[in-house]
Formats: C-alpha cells, structure tokens, sequence
C-alpha cells in the first residue's frame, strides 16, 4: 500500500502546467476513463461500449452539447486496442474527434496488478460558422458571416495502475499540439474577402486519476472515493473529487465538487449486462448559474463478453 501512495504522490506533483480546457469535463469520467487515457484499453474483464451524452447549461441558448462513443478490449494476453468518438456542438462551432488507441499490459503481482501504457494517434475536424444575421453590421470581416474548417491530427499518451481496489492512472493529450489554421473565407455586406483567425493549436493537457474501493457493511456496501486533475499549459488547474457509495458493485450514489465551483450528483444502476448512469451539475458560482436549469449527463454502456478476459481476476464491475 505504501508503493502505492507514493506513485499516487509522484503522479500529482508531476504535473506544473495548466491550459484553457479544450477537452470536453465529464461528471461520470470514472464510468469512461478512455476518454481521457487510453492505457485504460483492455483493463475490464468485459470490453465496454460506453455512450456518453451532456447537455450543458440547460435552458441557455447554443448551450454546448457534447456526445462520446468508446470501445475497447483486450487481444491477447498484454494488448488491448481501442477507439474514442466525439461531437460537440459549442455553437457556432462543432468539433469532431476520433482517436485510436493501443495498450500493452504489464502484470506485476501474481496477475492482480498491471501496468498498463497506452498511446493513441486522433484526427480532428473542427468547424467555425458564423450567420450574418447572428452579428451586428459593420463588424471585423473576420467576425462577419465566416466559414472556417480544419482537418488536424495529434497524439496522446497514459499510464495505468490498477488491481481490485486501486486504481491510477495518468496521461497527456494533444502531444503534438497541432495547430489548426487556415485563410477563412469572409463574407459581409461590403465585401467578400480571406482573412485569418489567429494562431490556433490543440493545448497540450494532462490528467491525473485515482481512486480506491473500501468494503463496508458485510463488504455488500462500499465507499469509493475518486480524483481527478485536469491541467493545460498556462491555465488554471481544475480538481474533480467524486464520493460514490456503491451496493454489490453494481448499484450507486455519489456527489463531488470541482474546483471550477461546481457541486454534482449522480446514480447508476445495472440490468443484466447494460448499466445507466445520471449526473446533474449545479454551479455555484458566475453569472450563469442564474440563466440555466443545471448540466445534465447520460451514460450507457454495455459491457460485452470478452474471450481474453481470463487473466484477469473478476473485480472491474461498475
């Protein structure tokens, strides 16, 4: 246990760095870690088809939308591929991602504790669309009715610790950080013209995950609680930390609190081989809070058979 909390405390304080959040923040990210590292591919004794849909600030006018499609599952005995879709819609913007990824599995004690390390190569397509109408007269032709597109690609990479309790795990995205610029096509009521919206790149971001299962109560009940960190270059860090009181493994509540001001609560539930997570988030703080009903997050997922399963020990149940 001690090895353990000393990787914990190294993986924290490792990372220096914070960017903007380019990256989509998910309430229920401990029921999709691939999202965010894809050393998680092949972790499970069942390969999961997870769909994850959030609606933010509901109620608010081109709130963003976002939905995430995920699948991963073991090959052999130590490799594991797996895939990662995303749309979102941030209106008058809508970006796309698919990243693939590949995992190699080191087992460290007796086949109950790996070592997992992943990499996953993405293609991202993002789109930028402004309506004349939407805009006042006499703007910046930059700002005035202007279709901007890009086609980019990046790199990201994770570590993941885990047995039947813990769980660690941490990963950097968009290595590259791929530009994404263009001329753009502008349009106004004076005249037709290219011009260019600056220096774009995908930030550079790191995440940090753990978490540690505790029975309780004839060991049916059970305490997790759950972290998060989120940094970008030259941003502000954000801290997710998430309590979950799950019954049988199968069954559960949790709330959590981010840094960004941000209370959560969710529940989930399992039938047969699909499980249905909620969360709904309330912000505390801002001038927003006061023009919406809450950010509201769905998941299902199935957790599908695996024929490799069999050198994992049978804990990885949500």
């Amino acid at each position: 246990m001690r090895n353990y909390i000393i990787i914990f405390i190294v993986i924290v304080f490792s990372i220096t760095v914070v960017k903007a959040q380019q990256q989509t923040i998910y309430s229920q990210f401990f029921n999709n870690e691939i999202v965010y590292n894809p050393a998680v591919s092949g972790s499970k004794t069942y390969n999961p088809l997870v769909i994850q849909t959030r609606q933010q600030w509901l109620g608010f006018e081109d709130a963003p939308f976002t939905t995430t499609i995920s699948y991963h599952e073991l090959v052999n005995q130590n490799s594991a591929l797996g895939a990662v879709f995303s749309f979102e819609n941030t209106n008058p913007s809508v970006k796309t991602d698919l990243k693939l990824s590949y995992a190699f599995h080191v087992p460290l004690n007796s086949n109950r504790t790996f070592l997992s390390f992943g990499i996953a190569p993405s293609l991202l397509y993002y789109s930028l669309n402004f309506d004349l109408e939407d805009l006042p007269e006499n703007q910046d032709p930059a700002f005035s009715a202007s279709t901007f597109t890009s086609i980019s690609y990046d790199l990201s990479s994770g570590v993941y610790l885990y047995n039947e309790r813990l769980s660690l795990g941490f990963s950097c995205l968009n290595m590259l950080q791929s530009p994404f610029n263009a001329e753009v096509l502008s349009q106004s009521n004076q005249s037709v013209g290219k011009t260019s919206f600056g220096n774009n790149i995908q930030i550079m971001s790191f995440y940090s995950f753990a978490s540690y299962n505790i029975d309780i109560i004839n060991n049916d009940w059970s305490v997790e609680p759950i972290l998060l960190l989120r940094d970008a270059i030259d941003q502000k860090q954000i801290i997710d930390f998430v309590t979950r009181v799950k019954y049988l493994n199968h069954n559960w509540m949790g709330c959590g609190y981010r840094s960004d001001g941000t209370l959560s609560f969710s529940f989930g539930f399992k039938s047969n081989r699909m499980h249905v997570g909620y969360s709904y988030d309330h912000q505390l703080t801002g001038e927003i809070m006061n023009y919406n009903y809450g950010t509201h997050e769905f998941i299902i997922s199935f957790q599908l058979p695996a024929i490799q399963h069999n050198r994992h020990t049978n804990f990885w149940i949500f």
